[in-house]
């Protein structure tokens, strides 16, 4: 049975600031240097927040240790909002070598490229490892059915 916990509500909540987030971001994608970097910012921030919220419903399921348990739940929100931050700051910016696509024309200054780029690979980095073990914590669900 599903129940809240502190931290699954705790996940929930930045999820719908996360989300809160994203929707403002989607009215301001014309105010910015590249918009199609910002419609990329804009979903990503409304995705995440999604998932953060999904996290904090499940998260009574998953079986991690203390130590992982939080790991788990702070990197995968500070994962998701360093990748938002860096494509934001991008759309800003015109940075686009570490997102090619959404920035092609565009280009910033190499430190707006160098901050772009460490954000979106540390987030991406952090979040990968985070979800990847909150898999694990939910495997006894699936031996247990």
């Amino acid at each position: 049975m599903i129940e809240l916990t502190q931290r699954g509500a705790q996940l929930i909540s930045i999820g719908v600031v996360f989300f809160l987030v994203g929707l403002i971001q989607g009215a301001l994608i014309p105010a910015v240097k590249n918009s199609r970097m910002a419609l990329s910012g804009h979903m990503t921030a409304v995705q995440c927040g999604m998932a953060l919220a999904i996290f904090g419903v499940i998260w009574s399921l998953s079986e991690l240790p203390l130590s992982l348990d939080i790991f788990v739940a702070y990197g995968s929100a500070v994962g998701f909002i360093l990748i938002w931050l860096g494509i934001t700051i991008a759309s800003v910016t015109g940075a686009s070598k570490a997102l090619s696509i959404a920035g092609a024309g565009y280009s910033a200054t190499v430190t707006s490229e160098l901050t772009v780029k460490i954000m979106v690979r540390t987030g991406s980095l952090l979040s990968l490892i985070a979800c990847t073990l909150l898999a694990f914590g939910l495997l006894p669900i699936l031996w247990s059915s």
